[in-house]
C-alpha cells in the first residue's frame, strides 16, 4: 500500500554509497525511519531532504511490520531550518528532535505531539507571527507536556487550577498560540516536574 504522510525530519545519516536515512515523526505513523536512494548526490538539488523539515513523503507499506521505509518522493510543506542560525535554539532543537526519537514507538498516533513539534520549531526559527516567541524553557515545556499528556503519563494536578494550566498549555502547543501567563520561576518548577515523570516513565532526556 502506498501512503503519502506528512513528516518532520529530526535527523539525517548517509546510508550506504549514496542514499540518505532519514528518521522523523508523522502525525499518523509516530516515528518513521526513511531511506530516500541516491540521496546524498540529491542533497543539494533537494533541500527538502534535511532537518527540521516539514514535507509530504510518498512511501510503500507492505503490511509485514518493517520499521524501515523507502521513500519515493519528498515534497516541502514547512521549512524551519532557520533555527541553524541561532546556536542556542539549535541546541535546544536537537535536544527536542533526540528525545522524540528515543521515545516515540513506530507506528503510535501522535496528532497533538506533532502539532506541538511544529509549534516549537516555529518559535524557535522565528517563523512564528501570532504571538511573542516562547523561549527556550517555555519549548521545551510544551513539548515535554504535550508528549506526556499524549502518551498518558501526566497525572492530574492536585488543584483543578493546575489542571486547567495544564489543558490551556497543551492546548496553546498544539494551536501554536500565546501561552497562559505565569512566572519564570513557575516554568522551572514545571520543567523540573516534567523531566521527574520523565524519569518515573524510564523515558530517556
Amino acid at each position: 500500500m502506498i501512503i503519502s504522510a506528512p513528516f518532520i525530519i529530526l535527523e539525517k545519516k548517509p546510508y550506504r554509497e549514496a542514499g540518505l536515512l532519514l528518521r522523523g515523526l508523522s502525525p499518523d505513523y509516530g516515528k518513521i525511519s526513511l531511506i530516500l536512494h541516491g540521496g546524498q548526490s540529491l542533497s543539494n538539488s533537494a533541500p527538502q531532504a534535511d532537518i527540521f523539515r516539514e514535507v509530504e513523503v510518498e512511501f510503500e507499506d507492505d503490511g509485514k511490520g518493517r520499521d524501515i521505509f523507502t521513500a519515493r518522493r519528498l515534497e516541502t510543506i514547512q521549512d524551519f531550518s532557520a533555527v541553524a542560525e541561532n546556536s542556542r535554539n539549535y541546541r535546544m532543537a536537537a535536544r527536542i528532535a533526540a528525545f522524540l526519537l528515543d521515545n516515540t514507538p513506530p507506528g503510535d498516533i501522535q496528532l497533538h505531539t506533532y502539532e506541538a513539534l511544529k509549534a516549537v520549531l516555529s518559535n524557535l526559527s522565528g517563523s512564528c507571527e501570532e504571538h511573542p516567541p516562547w523561549s527556550l524553557l517555555q519549548c521545551s515545556v510544551v513539548l515535554k507536556s504535550t508528549f506526556l499528556c499524549e502518551n498518558g503519563m501526566l497525572p492530574e494536578g492536585v488543584s483543578q487550577q493546575q489542571n486547567e494550566f495544564m489543558e490551556i498549555l497543551v492546548a496553546s502547543g498544539m494551536d501554536n498560540a500565546a501561552l497562559p501567563e505565569c512566572q519564570e520561576e513557575y516554568w522551572k518548577k514545571l520543567n523540573e516536574w516534567l523531566n521527574e515523570l520523565i524519569a518515573l516513565n524510564q523515558l530517556k532526556k
